[in-house]
């Protein structure tokens, strides 16, 4: 088993595609609180991002069959302006991930500001 610190801060960045793509996942023996989710317009133009959750803790399920719920969907982001995604904080367990898409490639990047923690069993 790996060692897992108690409590580990840490960031995840991507700047997105009009495709899932996966922006983290928490590692095994890991819980994460999602602090801050922060989403990016970097273009002249209004575009929408989209955010969900996949994961049911089966790190040896195939992503596309595991469950997956939308946080937010096609949420305009004004043109050259952040949001926070988070509204209160997002909890991950064992291989749980998140996912973003964006209207238009490489117009969005995302910033999450994550507290990893450990949740072994005893």
């Amino acid at each position: 088993m790996a060692q897992v610190p108690l409590n580990h801060f840490t960031r995840a960045s991507r700047a997105l595609t009009t495709t899932f793509t996966q922006v983290y996942s928490a590692p095994v023996d890991t819980a994460a609180i999602m602090l801050t989710i922060l989403a990016t317009n970097i273009t002249g133009n209004t575009q929408t991002v989209t955010m969900g959750v996949s994961g049911n803790g089966d790190p040896a399920a195939n992503i596309s069959t595991r469950p997956y719920f939308d946080i937010i969907k096609t949420f305009s982001i004004p043109a050259n302006d952040v949001v926070n995604l988070a509204v209160g904080k997002l909890v991950l367990e064992n291989f749980d991930a998140v996912f973003c898409f964006a209207s238009s490639n490489s117009a969005i990047n995302i910033n999450c500001s994550i507290l990893e923690t450990l949740n072994t069993a005893l």
